[in-house]
């Protein structure tokens, strides 16, 4: 199986005297900086509701000092990803932002033999090579826009131990209200090891626009769960953050599946307020637990459960629960006799 993993961070604001928690000058407030890796089947974060779920979700994350840069202890982090992922798929490869896009991260990931695309920030040499084939096509320009790719071939900094390829994507697309094309067209540039045989252009592109959907599963998780890290050690707080992950990533499992058996889709905050946050009694009786939830729950509640019970995961995941049980064997002869005693 083929997994990609994306790469990001994200400010987390603290309010108090937590240890690590730093003015961070970007984001202009007091904050902690953690870096998260999330896992999707095939780099595709819908391929859940194909059945593909096993892994989906956060993957890894640390929690850093808010004043470190976005790349700081990167690559130890990648490392630590790349141990769990093996876990899940045979083949990985890594989807990041410009903020990652450094030679440290990109020469790192080559000399390990590892697949990665990226969006590199923009400068005067770039803008230079791109100048050329940053134009208007003759003619009236469709209505909705176009887009096109430009193989610009090999690119090396000077900090930069392996040259890697280089796309030039142009987008250009009408105004939402006027309904005008810009003046000049929108660019930007990806960057990646992988081949062109392997992967063209257009196909590196669309591998890349997925991971636009991974910020809005960043930005859910910050919405329903959240990372209130209000205690004063840096360790508690790094635990709350990786407990509020594991919750995301439960919380996900069962939704995807409560939408596979009822047919409609819901986000995690009304998943929460109208299946999980319900009015329940536990009863013991006959040593068992009996959960009684409210009526208007039980359906939920039922599909959920019988979902459940279908579950099966991969033989190379399963661990054996059995007990290994002996036949009793009764004791030799001369067990009993006074000198084996003795001994």
């Amino acid at each position: 199986m083929h997994g990609t993993i994306d790469l990001d961070s994200f400010p987390i604001e603290v309010h108090g005297r937590q240890q690590g928690g730093n003015y961070n000058g970007h984001y202009r407030y007091t904050a902690y900086h953690p870096l998260v890796a999330s896992f999707s089947v095939a780099g595709d974060y819908d391929s859940t509701r194909v059945g593909k779920r096993i892994g989906s979700g956060f993957i890894h994350a640390i929690l850093r000092q808010g004043s470190v840069h976005t790349a700081k202890g990167a690559m130890r982090f990648i490392r630590n990803v790349v141990i769990k992922a093996k876990q899940l798929a045979c083949v990985v490869d890594f989807r990041m932002d410009a903020g990652y896009t450094s030679g440290v991260v990109m020469d790192a990931l080559t000399n390990d033999n590892l697949k990665f695309v990226g969006r590199l920030r923009g400068n005067a040499k770039l803008d230079e090579l791109a100048a050329e084939h940053i134009c208007r096509p003759p003619g009236r320009p469709p209505r909705e826009g176009y887009e096109y790719f430009v193989e610009l071939g090999q690119y090396q900094c000077d900090t930069w131990q392996h040259s890697q390829r280089l796309v030039l994507v142009v987008v250009d697309r009408p105004d939402p209200i006027s309904g005008q094309l810009n003046l000049i067209p929108n660019h930007f540039f990806l960057v990646t090891n992988s081949d062109e045989k392997v992967r063209s252009a257009d196909q590196l592109l669309a591998h890349n626009r997925p991971r636009g959907t991974f910020e809005d599963r960043l930005g859910e998780f910050n919405q329903a769960i959240g990372s209130h890290l209000s205690s004063q050690p840096f360790a508690e707080n790094e635990t709350t953050l990786l407990l509020a992950m594991l919750a995301y990533n439960l919380g996900s499992v069962l939704r995807n599946e409560l939408e596979n058996a009822h047919g409609s889709g819901l986000d995690l905050s009304r998943f929460q307020a109208y299946v999980l946050k319900a009015g329940a009694r536990v009863v013991k009786h006959a040593r068992r637990l009996v959960v009684r939830v409210v009526q208007s729950v039980q359906g939920f509640w039922q599909q959920l459960s019988d979902c459940i019970d279908q579950w099966e995961l991969p033989e190379r995941l399963r661990v054996n629960t059995q007990t290994n049980r002996r036949a009793l064997r009764p004791a030799p002869r001369h067990s009993h006799l006074q000198e084996a005693l003795r001994c």
